[in-house]
């Protein structure tokens, strides 16, 4: 999983795949494409998904933002933390 990780000034990016309109919300490593993938129930339409997954990674780190990919499945999320705590709440979040 830290290979979907990356150190950056004042914090750390995550690199997620989205699956939208899934029938429940779930949180998994790929590790073919090395990216967190998150399955939504939001639609990929008028900025749902992207405010789903904002408000998912806000709950856990106070701060995120969609820094690339805001209209691709592929999207990369910085966050206002170290990468060790980034690594040790997602470690815990994806057993």
């Amino acid at each position: 999983m830290k290979d979907s990780l990356k150190e950056s000034r004042g914090g750390t990016i995550i690199e997620i795949e989205v699956v939208p309109n899934s029938s429940d919300f779930r949180i998994e490593y790929n590790q073919w494409s090395k990216r967190i993938k998150l399955k939504i129930t939001s639609p990929a339409m008028k900025g749902h998904a992207n405010k789903e997954i904002q408000n998912f990674f806000k709950d856990i780190f106070g701060d995120a933002t969609i820094i690339k990919g805001e209209h691709n499945r592929k999207k990369s999320i910085f966050v206002n933390c170290s990468f060790e705590e980034v690594y040790n709440k997602l470690s815990k979040i994806l057993k």
